[in-house]
């Protein structure tokens, strides 16, 4: 039984949706969906449930789920304690991020830091937008970023670690608020809540090019750059806004619900200075590069 099989089968199982799972996991869909079968037959029965509409765990399914996480994560125990180069590197690392782009990503890489290199004090640092961050690399004001791949900069360095598509922001007691996934035309005469023009933010310019090619131009009442501030005001009811993401419920009555005709591709980078890193920095960039795979190629098992 392969690793691969059981990461792709707690995929699907979380996500309940193979295009979902193989953004996850960064690989192409048919893959995922052949080693879900690779392992349905290895182990004589059926894990899934799957028509043309919707994918749900078989008894066999639910089942084998938890036993299989346990499993994986006990397999990811045993690499971290193998492949500890110095687990006494000590520094502290600033790492910029906008809020909008790459938050999962950045999660990972915190957590991994934590798990490996425990005397790495990794700094998280919010930022109004990807351009600034970048600004402050440079600057060396920090050392690396999670920003827009829309963004550059003449000294930073960037490399693509995730491809998400904006949803919409709802309050959860808007009309759409239990639907699975919208058409983004669907909310033009709704009124909107976005970062400000000034900021220079790739996030209003994603906005502004998706309605545009939904048909419309949004109504922009509100501007913020503070994520949270942007979620209570959809929450209180003065816009909705659109933001990357997948379907899931947030706190302060909002949903985020996925637009389906012409999904808008947002690609979350790290970034960090062209010139020589110190060797803490190093670190974190060498750990970067093995749990946060650019989209598309394949890890090794």
């Amino acid at each position: 039984m392969e690793i691969r099989w059981m990461k792709s089968f707690v995929a699907v199982a979380e996500e309940l949706n193979y295009g979902r799972a193989a953004e996850v996991l960064h690989i192409a869909q048919p893959a995922v969906s052949q080693q879900v079968q690779h392992l349905e037959k290895r182990l004589g029965v059926k894990l899934f449930d799957r028509t043309t509409r919707s994918v749900r765990l078989t008894a066999a399914g639910e089942r084998f789920l938890q036993p299989c996480k346990d499993a994986l994560a006990g397999i990811d125990r045993a690499v971290d304690a193998a492949v500890i180069a110095d687990p006494e590197v000590e520094g502290r690392v600033r790492v910029g991020f906008s809020g909008a782009y790459g938050q999962t990503e950045l999660s990972s890489l915190a957590r991994s830091v934590r798990r490996r290199y425990p005397l790495i004090d990794l700094v998280l640092e919010g930022a109004t937008v990807s351009g600034q961050i970048l600004d402050e690399i440079w600057e060396g004001q920090l050392d690396l970023g999670i920003v827009s791949d829309a963004v550059s900069h003449p000294h930073v360095l960037t490399r693509q670690i995730s491809v998400e598509y904006l949803s919409a922001l709802l309050p959860s007691d808007h009309p759409l608020a239990e639907r699975k996934s919208i058409d983004l035309a669907e909310l033009r005469e709704e009124t909107f809540v976005a970062n400000p023009a000034a900021t220079g933010s790739t996030l209003r310019r994603d906005l502004l090019a998706a309605c545009r090619d939904a048909g419309f131009t949004p109504n922009i009442v509100q501007e913020t750059t503070d994520g949270i501030v942007l979620t209570a005001l959809v929450a209180a009811g003065v816009g909705v806004a659109l933001v990357p993401g997948d379907v899931q419920t947030y706190p302060n009555r909002v949903v985020l619900i996925p637009l389906d005709a012409g999904r808008f591709e947002v690609r979350a980078a790290l970034a960090w200075s062209d010139r020589p890193v110190s060797p803490v920095v190093q670190t974190v960039l060498d750990l970067a590069a093995e749990v946060l795979p650019t989209p598309g190629t394949v890890p090794d098992e």
